[in-house]
């Protein structure tokens, strides 16, 4: 049962766990794609104002080229009307005419300078041939003012640089319209722009506001159901500890009264001389003692599960163990030879007993008529093997063999026993730092159980922190 609530408690949490990180996933790639979003509108904003910041400056630029234009065609077209005045009045404006003349040749320089920073406007080339022919004309008229050659000045006034004048007025105006058009575009365009940042920005405080604290209050859910659950699983974790301690001692109290009882009833006389008494006697006490292995593995299991089976880590001789479990199944009815060399392991002798008890059950249910336990020294490891003639373990099941509820051709419960004893063997052994193993070796079934030997602390013992001779936190089995 406590097997199955983790299981069931580590499905809920992961499946949480994944939700919670889908979620998150979900909240990162949405802040992601709203942190890119707004650094590309941050980014087309810088690059929206560097635009406007060159179309002003590029229009200021043509502002001043096209006045300097004007004041210089103003200019030179009154120098050559006040020339001609004098020339036909008879007065002298030769200062006038002077300043003129060279306000007219600032204005031209102006312009030079102007129309060279003006790389940017539309047809560009066009422009720079007007302006140059402008300048040209602008110049050459100014020498001829220069030289008091008035007819000459008001030809070229009246006819080439007029053309001219007006050829690049024309280019300065369109270029002016057209930077005057970029600019208000680009004044839309960011407009547009800081409209979408501030929703963004209005809209992602508060929808991040509600995110932390959904996710803050579902952390808080989650901690509660956790530790609600957690109290239940103590709840009932004491509840299990108690069912075990008490059917600890309902059930193997009577058992080992009946295996007593009948051990000291076969050896009264009068059931000796009786076969038909001392045959059932024998059924009695191999009953009991299956039954009794029975409640022994239901408990271990129960302590399994509840976490609650520990180990007393002691010395055990292996010779002196086995002669304690083999000779009460002798005395039933049951030939086991036993050929086990010396050796002294280390572990807990009532789960060592246990482990053995179980082997040689399985063995005697499921295996051949034969029954014969070896043991041996390997290395810093002592082997004893449960070996018997039976027909063996079919194929399919040799994996699942240690799982609990696999039998020899069923699953689940069978024909006197529960389908715990291997699972047990196996939990038992791993538990003090040893191993068991299956093989079939020419027409025999061994069973193996590794153990360390005495010596050492096992890695196992080390583990537990138990004391070298801990008290049993069970009674010994019957």
């Amino acid at each position: 049962m406590r097997g199955i609530l983790r299981k069931r408690l580590r499905s809920e949490e992961s499946t949480k766990r994944r939700a919670a990180w889908d979620r998150t996933l979900a909240l990162t790639l949405f802040i992601g794609l709203s942190f890119l979003v707004i650094l590309g509108l941050v980014f087309s904003v810088a690059q929206g104002s560097r635009s406007i910041t060159n179309s002003a400056s590029n229009l200021h630029t043509a502002d001043e080229t096209l006045r300097s234009a004007t004041v210089a065609r103003a200019q030179l077209a009154l120098a050559v009307h006040v020339m001609a005045v004098d020339r036909e009045l008879g007065t002298n404006s030769a200062d006038s005419i002077n300043l003129s003349v060279a306000e007219a040749t600032q204005a031209l320089d102006a312009f030079v300078n102007g129309s060279g920073q003006l790389e940017t406007v539309e047809h560009f080339e066009l422009f720079q041939s007007n302006a140059a022919e402008f300048v040209a004309a602008g110049r050459s008229l100014v020498l001829l003012l220069e030289a008091n050659e008035i007819e000459a000045a008001r030809q070229l006034a009246e006819s080439t640089f007029s053309v001219a004048f007006d050829n690049t007025s024309d280019s300065l105006v369109i270029a002016r319209d057209e930077l005057a058009d970029t600019i208000e575009a680009s004044d839309l365009f960011l407009g547009r722009v800081g409209n979408i940042a501030r929703f963004l920005v209005a809209f992602l405080i508060p929808a991040a506001i509600v995110f932390i604290y959904r996710a803050l209050l579902a952390r808080q859910q989650r901690q509660a159901e956790l530790e609600s659950r957690l109290e239940a699983e103590r709840v009932l974790n004491a509840a299990r500890e108690a069912f075990v301690a008490n059917a600890s001692h309902e059930l193997r109290t009577p058992l080992t009264s009946i295996v007593g009882m009948s051990l000291l009833l076969a050896e009264t006389e009068a059931i000796q001389g009786d076969a038909m008494a001392t045959e059932l006697l024998d059924v009695i006490v191999g009953e009991s003692d299956d039954l009794s292995r029975m409640v022994e593995d239901l408990l271990t299991t129960a302590r399994l599960d509840a976490g609650a089976l520990h180990f007393a880590f002691q010395d055990i001789d292996v010779e002196e163990e086995l002669e304690g479990i083999v000779d009460p199944l002798r005395r039933s009815g049951f030939d086991i030879a036993v050929d086990a060399k010396a050796g002294v392991v280390r572990g807990d002798r009532l789960r060592f007993r246990q482990i053995l008890r179980n082997l040689l059950s399985n063995a005697r249910k499921y295996g051949g008529p034969q029954i014969r336990i070896e043991g041996r020294v390997e290395r810093r490891t002592y082997v004893c093997s449960i070996i018997d003639n039976g027909d063996g373990i079919p194929d399919e099941l040799v994996p699942k063999l240690f799982k609990r509820f696999i039998h020899q051709g069923h699953q689940t419960a069978t024909k006197d026993s529960v389908g715990l004893g291997l699972s047990i063997v196996h939990a038992l052994a791993h538990g003090m730092g040893g191993s068991v193993s299956h093989e079939r070796i020419g027409d025999e079934t061994y069973f193996s159980l590794r153990m360390p030997l005495a010596g050492k602390k096992s890695a196992a013992e080390a583990e537990s922190g138990a004391p070298e001779e801990a008290l049993p936190v069970a009674s010994e089995p019957t």
